[in-house]
C-alpha cells in the first residue's frame, strides 16, 4: 500500500518532527534524502517545484535527448561517406515532443509517489529558515507547516546566470528552463556562452537544420577543459556549420533579438539562448538564521565534510565548484550520512573533488578526469610526462571514420624510481565514447595504483579503450614509433 504524500496546502498544521530535513529535490537533494532513509531515518523533503530539479527537467534529461535525435540526423546525412545515402527530413515538433516524453519517463522515477513508497515524506512549498532548527514550509495557497530538526541538507542548486548585457532584460531570450518549450524550429540561434551547456545546444539544433551562431566572450570554448580538447571541438563545430567566435564580448541587446558586441559588430538572430553559466540559489530562504554563509560568488561555505552550521550541511550547485549532476548525488549523499553520522555505521567522511570526471555530450564528446596538461605543468612542474594517442592513429577510430579525437594521459613519475612508480593525475579523451573511457583513469587515480599497470592491462582490439592503453605504454616507452613528451602551457 502506498503512503500518503503529505501536503501542506491540505493536510494537517501541526509541526512535522523528522531526523533529517532536506531543502531541494534535484539531483542532489534526493541523493541525500534516498541516503538517509536507506539508513533508517525519518527524512523530509521540501521542494517548490517538481521532484528531479533542473537536471530532469531542464538540463541533462532534456539535452541528451535532443542531442540523440540530433546526432542520429547527422549519421544519416553522412551516409556517402560510408557507401548510402538516406533523405532525412526533421520534424521539429516530433524531436520536442520526443524530448518532452523522456522527461515523464524519467520524471516517474522522482515522482511523489515513487518517493512515498520509499519512504521519504514530501513537503510541497517553499522552505525558509525561522531559526537554526525550523524551516517554515509554504504551500501555493499560503498555507503553512512547520518542520523541525537537529539536522538540515540545503540542497537549492543553480540558476541561469543572467550575463550584465545593456537591453538584456527587454529581450524574449531562451535559457536552460525554457529552451525545450520551443516547438517552432529556430532559423538562427543566437547562443551566448561557450560552456558545455552552450555548445551542446549549438551543435545540437545546426544539425537539426537551425543555423547557429555562438558568442563566447572568453579566448576559446570549454575554457575548463584541456586546451587541445577545446580546440579539436571547435574545428568540429565550424566544420559543421556553425559559426564560432570567440573574444567577442555581447555589451547590448535588443529585440529582434540582435546582439551588439565589443568590437563594434551586431548580430541579428530569430532566436537567442543565454548560456552563461550558474548562478548558486543560496538566498531568498533565510540561510542567513542558521549561521551559514556564503561567500563573494554566493557559494554556500562549507568545510571538508560539508557542514555550513552547526545544524545545516550543503551539498551539490549551491556549495561546488564542480556543478554536475553527479557530484550533486555523491555529495548529497554524504551530506546526508555526515548529518547522521553516529547512528548505525556510518562515520563521518571527507569531500575529495581530486577525481571527478565530467563530460560534455557534443559529437566528439569532451572528457575530463583529474588534472589538465596545464594544470599538472602548474601543479608538479617539470617533472609531468604526456602520452598521447591520435584517433587518426587508432584502428577503432579508423574503421568508424571518426578520427577527431585522442586520447591524453598526464602522469608524475614516482621520485625514486621514475615512471615505473608513476601514477597518473589526469586523462583528457576526445572522440565519440569519450566518457566512457574515463571510468578506468577514474579507478586508478583513486585507488592510487601504478600507471603501468594501464599499460599491463590486456585491452581488447579494435576497441576505443585501446588507445588508453597505448597511451600508458608510451610513457615508458616509443609505441608506434612515438613515446611520450614534458607537458607544455596553454
Amino acid at each position: 500500500m502506498t503512503a500518503a504524500v503529505p501536503d501542506p496546502t491540505t493536510g494537517p498544521t501541526a509541526d512535522v518532527t523528522a531526523d533529517l530535513v532536506v531543502l531541494g529535490a534535484g539531483a542532489t537533494g534526493l541523493g541525500a534524502a534516498r541516503a538517509a532513509r536507506a539508513g533508517g531515518a525519518r527524512v523530509v523533503l521540501v521542494e517548490a517545484e517538481r521532484p528531479g530539479g533542473d537536471c530532469t527537467h531542464y538540463g541533462c534529461v532534456p539535452s541528451k535527448a535532443l542531442l540523440e535525435t540530433a546526432r542520429r540526423v547527422a549519421a544519416a546525412r553522412s551516409g556517402p561517406r560510408y557507401g548510402f545515402s538516406a533523405q532525412v527530413d526533421v520534424d521539429f515538433r516530433a524531436v520536442m515532443d520526443r524530448v518532452a516524453a523522456v522527461v515523464a519517463e524519467v520524471e516517474h522515477d522522482e515522482s511523489p509517489e515513487t518517493l512515498a513508497a520509499e519512504g521519504i515524506e514530501l513537503l510541497a512549498g517553499r522552505g525558509s529558515f525561522t531559526d537554526a532548527r525550523t524551516l517554515e514550509v509554504r504551500g501555493a495557497d499560503g498555507a503553512t507547516r512547520t518542520v523541525r530538526s537537529e539536522r538540515f541538507v540545503v540542497a537549492t542548486g543553480s540558476r541561469a546566470t543572467v550575463p550584465p548585457v545593456d537591453g538584456l532584460d527587454a529581450v524574449a531570450y531562451l535559457d536552460n528552463r525554457t529552451v525545450f518549450d520551443l516547438r517552432e524550429q529556430p532559423t538562427h540561434l543566437l547562443v551566448l556562452g561557450g560552456g558545455p551547456i552552450g555548445v551542446e545546444l549549438a551543435q545540437g539544433f545546426r544539425r537539426l537544420g537551425s543555423q547557429v551562431t555562438v558568442v563566447q566572450s572568453g579566448g576559446r570554448l570549454l575554457p575548463r577543459d584541456d586546451v587541445e580538447a577545446s580546440r579539436a571541438l571547435t574545428a568540429v563545430l565550424e566544420r559543421e556549420g556553425v559559426r564560432v567566435l570567440t573574444g567577442a564580448r555581447a555589451v547590448a541587446a535588443e529585440p529582434g533579438p540582435v546582439l551588439h558586441l565589443s568590437d563594434g559588430t551586431s548580430l541579428r538572430g530569430s532566436h537567442l539562448l543565454v548560456a552563461a553559466g550558474r548562478t548558486p540559489t543560496s538566498s531568498g530562504f533565510g540561510l542567513e538564521r542558521t549561521g551559514a554563509r556564503t561567500d563573494d560568488r554566493g557559494r554556500v561555505v562549507t568545510d571538508g565534510h560539508l557542514r555550513a552550521a552547526p545544524t545545516v550541511w550543503a551539498a551539490g550547485d549551491c556549495t561546488s565548484a564542480l556543478l554536475f549532476t553527479h557530484v550533486g548525488d555523491e555529495q548529497g549523499r554524504l551530506a546526508a550520512r555526515n548529518a547522521l553520522a553516529g547512528r548505525r555505521f556510518w562515520r563521518r567522511g571527507s569531500w575529495d573533488d581530486r577525481v571527478v570526471p565530467w563530460v560534455t555530450f557534443t559529437e566528439p564528446e569532451v572528457a575530463q578526469v583529474g588534472l589538465t596538461e596545464a594544470q599538472a605543468l602548474a601543479e608538479h612542474g617539470e617533472r609531468v610526462r604526456v602520452a598521447v594517442v591520435r584517433d587518426a592513429d587508432a584502428d577503432r577510430a579508423r574503421t568508424a571514420g571518426e578520427t577527431d579525437g585522442f586520447v591524453k594521459l598526464v602522469a608524475v613519475p614516482g621520485r625514486v624510481g621514475g615512471m615505473v612508480l608513476g601514477r597518473l593525475v589526469g586523462m583528457t579523451a576526445v572522440g565519440p565514447v569519450a566518457g566512457e573511457l574515463l571510468g578506468e583513469a577514474a579507478l586508478s587515480m583513486r585507488a592510487g595504483t601504478l600507471v603501468g599497470r594501464l599499460a599491463q592491462t590486456v585491452h581488447a582490439y579494435p576497441t576505443w579503450s585501446l588507445s588508453t592503453r597505448i597511451a600508458a605504454a608510451r610513457l615508458f616507452a616509443d609505441v608506434g614509433g612515438t613515446g611520450d613528451r614534458p607537458a607544455r602551457p596553454e
